[in-house]
């Protein structure tokens, strides 16, 4: 009796009706898009309640992927493609006829969840799924750089550092030695900027997929595989290109070795994702949930925590570790 599934809840009448009608789940959608610009529609505000409108504007903003992917477990591909067509016309003519803010709504908001979501509820989706979001946020990112960098006539890495240029635009009032430690950190920051960006991109998108199938299936919606989380595993393919774009890095030069070098970022982060699942697993086996607390705790505040994390994932694709163990939920 214990290992039953909890029994779904009835969801609140008033959201079942939106989200059952494309014209209101596009409605919601373009609000949670435009949500960072609230303090410009509502001038005047006291910059506290500015601040904090806009910090949750951000946050409705990004929770936009989850958004799709709901509609999607609830009303299908299709449905969700409408939606997400229906949102991007709208954003499209409330950002001045842009064509660019439409196109990005409705490939990154709208079709990169919806598929990640379809994915997810078939066999080995939780893989394809990962899969499938990193491919599309890192496409996102090299072809926004790409873009970018041709408009202002500048390469990717000095058109980056323009980029940064507004953070550091009063660094000749500080002291010699702080300006040269500024200095390195801006020169850090723009190497691995594009890669960061990618990362984050992967983290939030399909994080945003696993919140919406928690949600689903909560509210006795999500019909598909019930895969856990935590067996997340990459295929031998991604080890390859990280090998290989480790070996690119000593023997290209210019921009090329600057997108090599942050695509090695990105892999190296999803091997990391994969090594995180592991050692999750692993230590929820073990009863040790204070453990898993910690890990993520030395995660977040100390970055090179991150390299044996990178080892395991790239050891598990070969030797599946979770194979000796169960891999615990949590």
């Amino acid at each position: 009796m214990d290992n039953q599934p909890p029994t779904p809840q009835a969801m609140p009448p008033l959201v079942s009706f939106i989200l059952t009608r494309r014209l209101s789940c596009a409605a919601v959608m373009t609000i949670m898009l435009l949500g960072m610009w609230f303090p410009v529609v509502i001038p005047g505000l006291h910059p506290v309640i500015t601040l904090l409108v806009m910090t949750m504007g951000m946050a409705l903003h990004l929770m936009t992927p989850a958004l799709v992917a709901l509609i999607t477990f609830g009303g299908g591909l299709r449905f969700a493609l409408h939606v997400a067509a229906i949102a991007s016309i709208a954003v499209t003519a409330l950002s001045g006829f842009s064509l660019s803010a439409g196109l990005v709504t409705m490939l990154l908001y709208g079709l990169l969840p919806a598929l990640s979501a379809t994915v997810l509820m078939q066999l080995q989706g939780v893989r394809r799924s990962a899969q499938y979001v990193a491919i599309g946020t890192g496409i996102a990112v090299v072809l926004g750089l790409l873009l970018a960098a041709g408009t202002q006539d500048a390469g990717l890495r000095d058109w980056v550092n323009l980029l940064l240029e507004p953070l550091f635009a009063d660094m000749a009032s500080i002291p010699a030695e702080q300006m040269q430690a500024m200095q390195l950190f801006r020169e850090s920051m723009v190497a691995v900027l594009p890669g960061l960006l990618a990362l984050s991109l992967w983290m939030t998108w399909w994080g945003n997929v696993g919140l919406a199938r928690r949600l689903a299936k909560k509210y006795g919606f999500y019909r598909g595989d019930e895969e856990d989380f935590l067996t997340l595993s990459f295929d031998k393919t991604l080890a390859y290109l990280f090998s290989v774009l480790i070996l690119l890095m000593s023997i290209v030069t210019g921009d090329l070795l600057y997108l090599v070098a942050n695509a090695a970022i990105v892999t190296g982060g999803l091997l990391a994702a994969q090594g995180v699942a592991v050692a999750h697993s692993w230590l929820k086996a073990k009863g040790l949930t204070f453990s898993i607390g910690l890990m993520y705790l030395m995660l977040l505040i100390w970055s090179a925590m991150i390299v044996p994390f990178v080892i395991v994932g790239l050891m598990d694709i070969w030797f599946d570790f979770r194979r000796r163990f169960p891999a615990a939920g949590g």
